[in-house]
């Protein structure tokens, strides 16, 4: 039977970029064998692009989102916050599949053809609401907490309408947004 080596030597190695696959096979082993060793160790071990780190965190650092372990009432996966962190991995370069792609535009047509902001209420049973668009929102697409700083430029751009539709019918086609 194989086995896997020390939580170390597996901790070196995924800081080194070696995939669980490759960990597997040098070790006899199935990959998901060394997903779950990852996911046991405290802190777990997560294998995240970093685009969709800075989303998730950007998100965190906005907003304090009700989560539940089980049962309804959780707002952390809910549609208008899951798009929104696709929209900002795929602003920020990130690669994601293709039906997420399409999700995420789809979410930004909704925000340009209702004229309408992401805003979220931790005390509401949705969590995530459309609002009207306000001119105090400018070209976010999300209506910005008070009192909160904003992020980096890169991820400040990531927050906006695009420029044109032609970027969206880049996206829709399974293409690369075009920002600085």
């Amino acid at each position: 039977m194989a086995k896997l080596p020390t939580d170390a030597v597996l901790v070196s190695l995924f800081h080194l970029g070696v995939s669980d696959a490759e960990i597997a096979e040098q070790y006899g082993v199935k990959p998901q064998a060394v997903n779950k060793r990852f996911m046991r160790m405290d802190p777990p071990l997560r294998r995240k692009s970093i685009p969709a780190v800075r989303a998730q965190e950007l998100v965190t650092s906005l907003w304090d989102v009700k989560v539940i372990r089980t049962g309804p009432g959780s707002h952390h996966n809910s549609y208008g916050v899951r798009y929104l962190k696709v929209w900002v991995r795929l602003q920020l370069g990130d690669t994601t599949s293709p039906k997420q792609q399409k999700g995420a535009v789809a979410f930004i047509r909704r925000l340009i053809r209702d004229d309408v902001v992401l805003d979220y209420d931790r005390d509401s049973v949705e969590g995530w609401k459309f609002v009207p668009r306000m001119p105090s929102d400018g070209r976010w697409i999300i209506r910005w907490p008070a009192g909160k700083e904003l992020p980096e430029a890169d991820l400040q751009r990531a927050l906006e309408l695009p420029g044109d539709e032609e970027e969206l019918e880049v996206l829709d086609q399974g293409g690369r947004p075009k920002r600085p």
